[in-house]
């Protein structure tokens, strides 16, 4: 399978390159290490990079925030738990999710239409890729890279929290192990721990 070429049609550029450089640390293998994480390789993308470490289905803390997330959305989230940026209703759901992504090894997209407090709407592509902690076969970590829809859109901004509560469209892209079992709703289905 070729990965690459198999990425959706509609991912922005932005998107496409981060999904070229996790393709190439991956090497033979499914899934890549952390170690082989090359943030200069990443280039300009590193500053709208997240990385999540998937403790527990309560406990999803932000391990790296690139400064141009916090520019984006004006907080930084570094050392905060992913799981407290949506509403108390979601995050059970926001967790199976991110489980999915690590259990059947998966990347994702999703979009976001984060609102300004001036009345703007900035619509943002989502993408995430998993990785294994060092040492490890199974992966615990997911690094997401957020590019806005609207050109010239990077500058600070006070964005309401609750329009990134949730996102919409959510899609998992194979990177060879299959898609997971998820429902029209994207619910994840009940085989998921």
């Amino acid at each position: 399978m070729d990965f690459v070429a198999s990425l959706p049609s509609a991912l922005t550029e932005p998107s496409r390159r981060f999904f070229t450089e996790w393709h190439r640390w991956r090497g033979r293998g499914l899934v890549p290490q952390r170690s082989v994480l090359d943030t200069g390789k990443l280039g300009d993308l590193l500053l709208r990079c997240l990385l999540l470490e998937i403790r527990g289905r309560e406990e999803i803390p932000i391990r790296f925030v690139g400064s141009g997330v916090g520019e984006m959305i004006g907080v930084n989230l570094a050392g905060r738990n992913y799981l407290d940026l949506t509403d108390p209703d979601n995050r059970a759901r926001r967790a199976a999710l991110l489980f999915t992504e690590v259990a059947q090894p998966c990347a994702a997209v999703i979009y976001y239409w984060l609102s300004t407090g001036s009345g703007a709407i900035l619509p943002v592509e989502l993408v995430s890729a998993p990785l294994c902690a060092d040492g490890e076969t199974t992966p615990s970590l997911v690094l997401a890279c957020a590019t806005p829809l609207i050109k010239g859109s990077d500058a600070a901004r006070d964005v309401a929290p609750d329009s990134y509560a949730e996102g919409e469209g959510l899609r998992f892209i194979d990177i060879g192990a299959g898609l997971p079992p998820v429902g029209p709703d994207i619910h994840v289905a009940q085989r998921v721990q």
